[in-house]
């Protein structure tokens, strides 16, 4: 199963904006840098995107229009036009600036929405991007038709719906009384304060539905939200991953991806290389399958047991025999083709098998190989 992970901070969470966010280089940093890491301890990244499209402005704009056309073509991205809407009302501004806010009694608290339909058009929201690029119309055209192949749009208004009647329906069965929220009144009655916290509930309620509903990993943790539990099953902890990954990383002495990639050691491109080494992605199975349950000290142990693991069998009597029998059958094969008899050029070749083929063969796959692929890359960077 390929671990998929959410990112949605790249401008607006949600879709419903009217103007691009203002990014500080520091903060544009640390978005190419967060996205420099799930894309190497991720099979693939769902981006959350807006009717404004800023997601792929940013990206085209920061990493250029044929790296991120490499990463839409291979698999490794998606964008996902964030469709729901939950509104509150927020009360009407007087003249002198004070708001009014006996105006929203008797309205609904929350009011479920959903994107109109030529803002949850792929094509349009491509076209919306590029239409801040220079690029001619073949080029456009090109990457239109590998981008619209990787666009999920969710049915907005079936989630918004579902999640206000939700945080509703627990408000009046008195399930909020333990943030502070007990049924005193009907909904309608609630002021402003109140109708925030159950806009800020069932905005997280939104979010678990759909990352549960597309089997998404999340850098947030849900866990403290008592009403979000029954679509956190189905949601992946992909902080415990990368927390886990890091944790790694120190005990081979290395800074974390986000820190090679800010520190300039490995460049945004390198993620084409490294994603292909020999080990990469047997580490991203194997960090994802027990990264997201344990803490960094236990990851570690999991971590030694792993490499050792793997050359358990040949500490056995039939693993050493094995081993033995391996070497000498290769032995005389390759002292034959060299020399053409089984003689000295024969008994000299063990000692380049143990270096060459134990190496790679015997010890199999493990997570200690990829950090030494990557070390190696980051030498040749």
């Amino acid at each position: 199963m390929k671990s998929d992970v959410f990112n949605c901070s790249i401008g607006t969470p949600n879709g419903f904006d009217f103007s691009y966010p203002s990014l500080s280089k520091q903060q544009e940093q640390t978005i190419l840098a967060e996205l420099f890491e799930q894309l190497l301890i991720f099979d693939r990244i769902t981006i959350s995107t807006s009717r404004l499209n800023f997601a792929l402005v940013f990206l085209i704009s920061r990493i250029g229009i044929n790296s991120v056309e490499r990463l839409l073509e291979s698999g490794y991205i998606k964008l996902m036009i964030w469709t729901p809407v939950i509104v509150h009302g927020t009360g009407t501004q007087r003249e002198d600036n004070t708001i009014d806010e006996s105006v929203i009694y008797g309205q609904p608290p929350i009011v479920a929405a959903s994107l109109m339909e030529e803002d949850r058009d792929p094509e349009r929201n491509i076209k919306t991007a590029l239409s801040h690029f220079n690029f001619n119309k073949e080029r456009k055209k090109i990457f239109t038709k590998i981008a619209l192949k990787n666009y999920i749009v969710p049915d907005g208004m079936t989630f918004s719906n579902d999640s206000a009647k939700l945080i509703i329906d627990a408000y009046k069965g008195n399930n909020l009384s333990n943030i502070g929220l007990p049924f005193e009144k009907e909904p309608e009655q609630l002021n402003l304060d109140q109708r925030q916290i159950l806009h800020e509930l069932s905005n997280k309620i939104l979010e678990t539905a759909v990352l549960a509903k597309y089997g998404l990993k999340s850098y947030e943790n849900y866990e403290h939200y008592e009403i979000c539990k029954q679509n956190l099953s189905n949601i992946g902890k992909a902080y415990n991953i990368s927390e886990n990954t890091s944790a790694i990383f120190k005990l081979e002495n290395l800074p974390n991806l986000k820190a090679l990639y800010l520190s300039g050691k490995l460049d945004f491109d390198s993620v084409f290389t490294i994603r292909h080494l020999s080990n990469a992605k047997y580490y991203r199975k194997w960090i994802n399958e027990i990264g997201e349950s344990n803490n960094a000290n236990e990851i570690t142990s999991e971590y030694f047991k792993e490499i050792k693991g793997r050359y358990r069998f040949f500490e056995t009597t039939k693993g050493k025999l094995l081993r033995n029998l391996s070497i000498f059958g290769i032995s005389t094969a390759l002292g034959t083709a060299i020399t053409g008899t089984t003689g000295i050029a024969a008994s000299l070749i063990p000692g380049l098998l143990d270096t060459f083929w134990l190496d790679s063969i015997l010890k199999g796959k493990n997570p200690s190989i990829f950090i030494d692929d990557l070390k190696k890359e980051i030498s040749h960077e």
